[in-house]
Formats: structure tokens, sequence, C-alpha cells
């Protein structure tokens, strides 16, 4: 087994403690189809129609096109497929995704023809999922496996494994031996003693946007549009995770038990500068433009670990299976900072006649542009400016370098009257998968570059990771609009797949980049039903 157990050396050590990881990142950097029920049931291409307030998000001059007040409320049920486990979460639940209102105020001069002003609440982002998988078989490796590569990694000996959370605690409840071989690295246990293992991971929050937007009609051929917004989030885990050991003695079954939790929450900001053309004022086709800056957040995480294993103290006759032992480690909270990356939209659309209206648009998402970084003091060594600054964490920010993509969104929709009052509406959406097929949970993510300024491992307390794919969503949805009083509701149904890994363990130990434990690709699938009301004056 001591092929798993790496002797790459000493991981940098330094007096921050940062926990941050590439998983984290794309979550915070992710956002759902979401907003009024009109926007959904179009697949969010609504960019370049306008008249929207959830366009607000993706290009602000969308705003321009009002020429009426509107206010608008937005509420949604959401049902995950698959076996959900009722007794951590349910299965289904309700959420307020939107409260908006938008004043047109016409000046009536030469070219510039309306000031529009807008605010609008939206849910992006809604962490809410669990997966679940029950005795995937092992095939001879351990997660206690990767808890003696960290305390080998970021030490020499058996002592140096404290202030590192999960080596921490399997080292306290037995799962590695605290006898080091003859190149120093910790050793585990015997891997044939881990038979299958179950996992259940559990997510619950989201992020809420708040949007404020100035834009202006240029002699209704020119549309432009700012939009600054604020950003509140909320992120909750929990993980079990449990192997069953096999007495090689008396060839009974003992499990493993190792529990997580982590939160995190912030605040951040961000702006959005955008644009509509008519290039032929006589014709309703237009193309729009728009770009959004990272959000910069400003957060805050901590995280809980316990571990339960039936093993006891090592002595030189053997493995001794009986009484159970624990160990438990809780992390302080830790600052740090995350620029998200810069987007990209580009819109079209369309109306033929008065009966249907089409739109069709792309987004880019740069994920090599996203950072992390955490925040000190300023000072110029005699005098504290009482300020801070980021100090990046360049070993993290190669790791998104090396493993997140650009991701691409296509978003097409269409829009039809059937009675005077009536319409009927379908989308579809596309977003392209975040990470590379190779990527991995790297909780020492110096260990083979020159970056030394990084200690994941110190105050992380998962191994657990999951590579998302693709993205599908198909919408289709209704629409009553009379004089001043609207109502739309929509459907929405979401299908990805995702690739789960409990933990990491390379081949061998000349490339620790590799994964020898096998994925299970899970379905992150669900439906998604949504109703707005709305008044216009």
């Amino acid at each position: 087994m001591k092929k798993y157990i790496l002797s790459f050396g000493l991981c940098f050590m330094s007096i921050q403690l940062f926990a941050q990881d590439i998983y984290k990142v794309e979550n915070i950097s992710s956002e759902d189809l979401n907003g009024t029920a009109r926007y959904v049931g179009m697949g969010g291409a609504m960019s370049a129609l306008g008249a929207d307030i959830s366009a607000i998000g993706s290009n602000p001059a969308s705003i321009g096109l009002y020429r009426k007040y509107d206010f608008a409320l937005t509420g949604s049920i959401t049902t995950q497929n698959g076996n959900f486990d009722n007794t951590i979460g349910k299965k289904t639940r309700g959420s307020f995704d939107q409260a908006g209102l938008v004043a047109a105020i016409p000046l009536n001069g030469n070219k510039l023809k309306y000031v529009n002003f807008a605010f609008n609440y939206q849910k992006v982002k809604n962490f809410k999922n669990f997966i679940g998988l029950d005795n995937i078989a092992l095939g001879g490796l351990s997660q206690s496996m990767e808890a003696a590569n960290l305390a080998s990694l970021y030490g020499s000996n058996s002592y140096t494994h404290n202030y590192v959370p999960i080596a921490d605690a399997a080292y306290n409840s037995y799962m590695i031996d605290p006898i080091t071989d003859s190149q120093g690295s910790i050793t585990g246990w015997d891997p044939s003693h881990a038979q299958d293992y179950s996992y259940q991971r559990y997510l619950q929050g989201g992020i809420q946007q708040y949007n404020f937007n100035v834009s202006f009609n240029i002699n209704d051929q020119v549309y432009l549009g700012f939009t600054t917004g604020i950003y509140n989030l909320k992120w909750d885990s929990w993980v079990g995770y449990k192997e069953n050991l096999i007495d090689n003695i008396n060839h009974t079954t003992h499990p493993y038990y190792m529990d997580n939790a982590e939160y995190m929450d912030g605040t951040g900001i961000d702006f959005k500068l955008g644009a509509i053309i008519r290039p032929v004022q006589e014709s309703p086709f237009r193309f729009g433009v728009a770009v959004s800056t990272p959000i910069f957040f400003d957060m805050t995480t901590a995280g809980d670990l316990y571990m339960e294993s039936p093993y006891q103290n090592v002595s030189s006759s053997g493995t001794v299976l009986s009484e159970t032992t624990e160990a438990g480690y809780r992390t302080n909270p830790i600052d740090f900072r995350v620029r998200t990356p810069w987007k990209l939209n580009l819109s079209l659309a369309t109306t033929v006649g008065s009966k249907l209206a089409l739109g069709a648009e792309y987004e880019a998402k740069f994920m090599h542009s996203a950072y992390v970084g955490y925040p000190e003091s300023y000072h110029d060594g005699y005098y504290d400016w009482g300020f801070t600054r980021t100090e990046a964490d360049r070993a993290l920010n190669n790791e998104i370098d090396l493993y997140t993509k650009t991701v691409h969104t296509l978003k097409i929709g269409a829009e039809a009257q059937v009675l005077p009052k009536l319409f009927v509406r379908a989308g579809y959406n596309y977003v392209s998968k975040p990470f590379d097929d190779k990527a991995i949970l790297n909780l020492c993510p110096n260990i083979d570059n020159n970056y030394e300024d990084s200690e994941s491992g110190y105050t992380a307390v998962g191994t657990d990771f999951v590579n998302l794919g693709a993205t599908n969503r198909f919408t289709c949805g209704l629409g009553y609009h009379g004089k001043h009083f609207y109502a739309d509701a929509a459907f929405q149904y979401q299908t990805q797949k995702a690739d789960v890994y409990p933990f990491h363990l390379p081949v061998d130990d000349n490339n620790y980049r590799t994964n020898a434990l096998a994925p299970q690709s899970v379905n992150l699938n669900r439906c998604n039903f949504m109703l707005t009301l709305g008044v216009k004056f």
C-alpha cells in the first residue's frame, strides 16, 4: 500500500491559515436560471429583447426598453430528482425568488427619450442539493490513506500531523498508524481492511442579488444601461462518510465514520455595463453587448470535523480491533476574499409582427480570471495605515488555472401571442462544464510548484469533491397580460450529471495529480415551477 503514501516533503508553513479550494470558488461563481417566470420561460434569452426586469443582471440596457412603470414578485417550488434522504432535507422546497420595480421616466427630448431607474432583488443561486451513495466498493483504498498523505506532506514525522485537522483527527482515532516509514512518511492501515463506503452530502443556502440600475433610451434606437449589484451569500454543508472495515482476525465488520460541516458567509459587489442597438430604425432587429465585472466578495468560513473508528492504540503485536475511538476538530473562522470571473454577454433579438418574439444569446464566463486572496493590514514597517490590502493565494490561483475551464452559456427562447391577452413561451439554456476531467481537490496546492503561500490543509475538514458536468435546461411558460395586471407561470427541467469522489489518492508517488479512486456518476436533475404576479402602470 505504500505506493499511496507520498514523500514529496514539507509543504511551506506560514503564519496565516487558509482553507479554500477550486470547488468553493466555482460554487460562489455560478448561478441558476432564475428570475421572473417570463424570463425563465424563454430560457433567459431576453437580454436584447429587453423590458423584463430579470434581464437587469445580464444586460443593464434591457431596462432602457421600458415605457411604463413595472412592479413584479416571483415565487417558486423546486424538486430534486433521485433518492433524497428526508432525514436531512426536504426533496421539495419553496422559495421567494424575485421582487423588483422599474420607473420609466419620459423626457420627450429630441434624442433622449427615456431615463429609467430600476431595483431588483433576485435569488441568483440556490445551493440546496443532496447527493447520496451507498455500499460502493473501495477496491483496496481508504480515506485514511489520504489522511496519512496529508500528515506526511505537511510534516516529516508522526508529531507534525498537529494543526492539520483531517490528519490530526485520523491520528487520534487511530485511523493512521503513528509509526513512520524509513522516509518519514506516516503509514496508514492495511487498505484491505476497507471494504466499501457510503457517502451523503447536503448543501443549503444561497446567493441573493440586489441590483440598482439606470438606463437610457436614445432615439428609440440605442439603449444604454449601468447596474450595480450587491450580494449576500450564505453556504452551509454537511458530509457524512462511512467505511466498513474488515477485521482480518475475526473476519467481522467494523464501521469507521467521518462527519464534517462547513459554513461560509459574505457580501460582494459588482458592476455591469451594457448596450442594445437597433441598426435600422425601421426594423425590430437588435443586438446587445454587456460586460460584467467580477463580484468582489469578502467572506468568512469555518468548519467542524468528527471521526469515529474501531481501532485502539497501535502496538508492535499488530492491529487491535475493539473499543471505538473518537476524535474531533473545530477550525477558527477565517476571512478571505474571492474575485469571481469576468463575464461577456452577446445577444440578438427580433419580433415578427406583433405576435412573435425571438431571442438568443451567448455568455462567456472566464474562470481563469477568478482569484482568491486574504485581507492583510497594510503597514510600511513603521506605521499601520488603518486599511487592508489583499494578499494573493498564488498556489490556489494556480489550481484555478489548471482545473477550471471557460464556461459557455447558450440561451434561446420564443414567445407567441395566441390570444389577445394570452402568451405561450419556450426556451433552452445550456451551460458547459466548469471543470477539467482530471480536476481534483488538492489540499496541498504548493506540492509541485514554486508557490509557498497556501496551507489549505491546515483548516480543511473534508476530502470529498464533485466534478460537475454540463447543464441542460428546458423551459416553457404561459402568460396573461391585461391592461395593468399580469401573471406569468413557467416550468423548468434541468439535467446535469456529476462525478463524485469521497477522497483523492494518487496512483503513485511520481504524480500527485492522478486519482486512483474511481468516480461515481450521479444525476443532479431537478424540476422548478414558478409564478410571477405584476402590475404595469
